[in-house]
């Protein structure tokens, strides 16, 4: 009862903050290349990889940045723009706290910035508070896998190539 109560909570709390839609996706895209996810939140985010058992059996340490940027090129490759030589899009993790201990939802705030070759910054979005639903994660790698593939696809949902 009192993990529905805070999930309704901060539900509500997200609703008085207004988040703000991200920005219309770009036109006209070529290639994008994804740029390795900076994490500034502070927390190693471990996915996998970090246990002892699985260190001694030599499974490859996975984190949540290393995730989001596969599922980032994955959409694009899916959607005829994933590759490297055009524009550049840099994520910026500042904040992916799972709500603990029922993993219904992870707080999400990051800075997305698409540019071309050039500099020129094409498209910009920055979501200080995002709100990414994990219910039924049965743990805290789960909930942060889900996460990270739920914010992949919203970032570049829309996205198309050129015509």
């Amino acid at each position: 009862m009192m993990g529905r109560l805070l999930l309704f909570a901060a539900v509500g709390l997200a609703a008085c903050t207004g988040l703000s839609p991200l920005p219309p996706p770009p036109s006209g895209l070529g290639t994008v290349a994804v740029a390795p996810v900076q994490n500034k939140t502070g927390a190693a985010l471990v996915i996998s990889g970090d246990g002892y058992l699985e260190r001694w059996m030599g499974a490859t340490r996975r984190t949540v940045p290393d995730a989001l940027g596969h599922e980032l090129e994955t959409a694009l490759r899916e959607r005829g723009i994933g590759g490297g030589g055009g524009a550049r899009l840099t994520v910026v993790l500042r904040r992916f706290e799972p709500d603990l201990p029922q993993l219904s939802y992870v707080a999400v705030s990051l800075a997305a910035t698409l540019t071309d070759p050039d500099g020129t910054v094409r498209w910009s979005a920055d979501r200080p508070s995002w709100l990414v639903s994990t219910t039924g994660a049965p743990s805290l790698a789960s909930a942060y896998d889900t996460a990270a593939r739920t914010v992949a696809r919203g970032l570049v949902d829309g996205w198309q190539p050129a015509r």
